[in-house]
């Protein structure tokens, strides 16, 4: 055993030992970083999904949707309008027209407005109640037997 320790290694062996370290210890970091991460992902959806109050009860409540509201409907807007501009070359407003830019505009920006309403309203930490209100936009724009499929489709997004 003494042997061993006294006899001197070749460069070769060294670095493959040093190699074989190094990919060691990058593979234990990788495995407890990929726990990690499945970690934070369960604690913050277990977060954002756990029962609160009503808006109506808790004044934080209502600050919260409302700003989530508030940042969703401009970001939504200042999504829809540069891309229609872009994308159809209809330059527009609701209020002057033309009508082929108010039906455009009201068409893309409903289904936009609805998924980063949930986006932000999860990220916010309430994700039942800003799902609960996209389903409901989307439902004045599809069909009751399409609103069905998706709702059994994506139910465990709303427990």
């Amino acid at each position: 055993w003494h042997r061993l320790l006294a006899t001197p290694c070749s460069k070769t062996m060294l670095s493959a030992m040093y190699a074989t370290t190094a990919l060691r210890t990058t593979l234990m970091r990788r495995s407890y970083s990929a726990a990690a991460a499945t970690n934070h992902w369960q604690r913050f959806w277990a977060w954002t999904l756990q029962q609160r109050p009503s808006w109506k009860e808790d004044k934080v409540e209502a600050a919260v949707a409302f700003t989530v509201f508030g940042v969703t409907g401009s970001t939504s807007v200042a999504v829809v309008r540069p891309t229609l501009k872009h994308v159809t070359g209809i330059e527009g407003s609701l209020r002057e027209g033309p009508n082929s830019y108010r039906v455009t505009s009201i068409l893309a920006v409903s289904p936009i407005y609805a998924t980063l309403l949930v986006t932000f309203g999860t990220l916010a930490g309430r994700h039942r109640f800003f799902a609960n209100m996209a389903q409901k936009i989307f439902g004045r724009f599809l069909p009751s037997f399409f609103m069905n499929r998706i709702s059994a489709t994506f139910a465990y997004c709303v427990p």
